[in-house]
């Protein structure tokens, strides 16, 4: 029989609903040079790169339209999948604590991306600064719960060799994440998984994927989730886990030119209500236009069974 604090909890979450701003690799203007002592191959190639073509993609004015545009719509959380930095430099985590300061967002779940772990250098003295948007233990899944809702961070940013993006969650997060699913279930949360790489296959090439992805698919197919955010591909995109009905949602570069409607700067405006026996969950993809003006995207609207209520019953 359930308690009276417990029947009181489900009212509110019944009453209650939520708003979510995802965004990702919003690829922050570079803060300069990096320094002789600075200098490895992989550093050198992202460089590169950023000069002949990157740079002239991901812009300031497009960053600050869709910045403005999130803080418009007012969110209750905010879901950051990564990709701060270009050349994972220490002045540009460094930049990036002040940026995100700036911003005033409402709290926001913060996972790194792969050009975030870029070289294996002082990744606990860079990752420090993130503290206040990681909200996670060394080894652990990350965890910001709001009203219905938890956010569950899994940090796939891993130091690659040079001409490779690819991403691994860890042996100690797998390990830890079916539990944690199962918590929040029972305590009758909307599950909403954040990763930077895409957990399936098909939208990034196999040098960019995610490594060992089925261990991954294997425990969201076993335990369940509501709803997977993830970055990386630069691309607004919607899939499914395999064998499951677990949306997998990605947006593309927060900083990224106009042009396609696919590729422009945007984000996912996400709502949240809680009913009897499933959740209410749209996805309202907000994108640049060719004039420089944030509009209306895609629209989609899910509506998964709430396991915990089905264990209640």
């Amino acid at each position: 029989m359930l308690s009276c604090q417990t029947l009181l909890c489900r009212s509110l979450l019944f009453l209650s609903s939520l708003e979510i701003a995802h965004f990702s690799d919003p690829h922050l203007p570079l803060v300069g040079l990096p320094a002789l002592s600075d200098i490895r191959i992989k550093r050198l190639l992202s460089l590169l790169s950023w000069r002949l073509k990157r740079r002239h993609v991901h812009l300031a004015a497009p960053l600050a339209a869709v910045m403005r545009d999130i803080r418009q719509y007012q969110p209750d959380l905010v879901a950051l999948t990564g990709d701060l930095t270009n050349l994972g430099l220490a002045k540009e985590f460094q930049a990036a604590t002040r940026w995100l300061n700036e911003q005033e967002l409402p709290e926001t779940l913060l996972v790194p991306g792969n050009h975030d772990a870029l070289i294996r250098e002082a990744a606990e003295t860079k990752s420090a600064l993130w503290n206040p948007w990681l909200h996670s233990e060394t080894g652990s899944p990350s965890l910001l719960k709001k009203g219905p809702v938890a956010l569950i961070g899994l940090n796939s940013a891993i130091p690659t060799p040079p001409f490779f993006a690819s991403g691994r969650v860890s042996d100690s997060q797998l390990a830890a994440l079916a539990p944690l699913l199962r918590q929040t279930a029972e305590e009758g949360l909307c599950r909403i998984v954040l990763i930077h790489h895409p957990p399936v296959q098909g939208l990034v090439s196999k040098r960019k994927g995610l490594d060992r992805m089925e261990r991954l698919q294997a425990i969201l197919k076993r335990e369940g989730a509501e709803l997977v955010l993830h970055g990386h591909s630069h691309r607004a995109t919607l899939s499914c886990i395999p064998h499951t009905d677990i949306p997998v949602v990605g947006t593309t570069s927060a900083s990224h030119s106009a042009g396609t409607p696919d590729q422009a700067a945007g984000w996912n405006c996400i709502s949240v209500r809680a009913e009897a026996a499933q959740w209410r969950i749209s996805v309202q993809r907000r994108e640049l236009g060719s004039n420089g003006r944030m509009q209306d995207g895609f629209l989609h609207h899910f509506s998964p069974h709430r396991l915990s209520d089905a264990k209640a019953l």
